[in-house]
């Protein structure tokens, strides 16, 4: 498809309908890669300003459940926003977290739910029996796929973010020894 074919807005419900199923395929997913995504199987491999414009008004077509997310200590409503196959998953913890592909790379840190990177904190503390907060936030990033887990990265921001979201949620306590553990009413 060219890029002035992908601005007709003839093809906005068929476009539109394109954008649903890639988010239920991949959801929770940020609007980059569904846009991403969507250039990629229409075959257009520029992008510009006017086809982000396209990608934003076709997601905001599709009236998809969103969340946005920042890494940073900033507006949330600056940050990433996240698109959920449906309302129900949009809070609380995700039922699972994704790793990449042997050998392949890692998703972008902002392109990671926060919900999701908590799923894996509280199955690493599961599997650990317990981990100091330090050590939870590392070995979550590396569950994650990032090799490098400095405290100015955005995975470490993403994995810390994680854990807190998850005591929010109270899916994670603190036991005797200081270790992070996951909360028996979540096990």
């Amino acid at each position: 498809m060219s890029p002035e074919t992908f601005c007709d807005p003839r093809y906005t419900n068929a476009l539109t309908e394109l954008v649903v199923k890639i988010v239920q395929a991949e959801s929770p997913v940020s609007f980059d890669v569904v846009s991403a995504e969507m250039l990629d199987k229409l075959g257009i491999t520029k992008n510009s300003a006017k086809l982000k414009a396209r990608c934003d008004y076709l997601v905001r077509n599709s009236r998809l459940p969103f969340t946005l997310q920042s890494l940073d200590d900033g507006d949330e409503s600056e940050g990433t926003k996240i698109l959920w196959a449906d309302q129900d998953s949009t809070y609380g913890i995700c039922p699972f977290y994704r790793v990449p592909v042997i050998g392949g790379k890692p998703r972008k840190a902002a392109d990671i739910a926060i919900q999701e990177a908590a799923r894996a904190a509280i199955d690493i503390a599961e599997e650990q029996m317990g981990l100091p907060r330090q050590s939870l936030i590392t070995e979550t990033a590396k569950a994650l796929g990032f090799a490098r887990t400095a405290s100015t990265t955005d995975c470490y921001k993403l994995c810390e973010r994680a854990v807190d979201y998850a005591f929010n949620q109270d899916a994670l306590s603190v036991d005797d020894n200081g270790f992070i553990t996951p909360s028996n009413s979540f096990v």
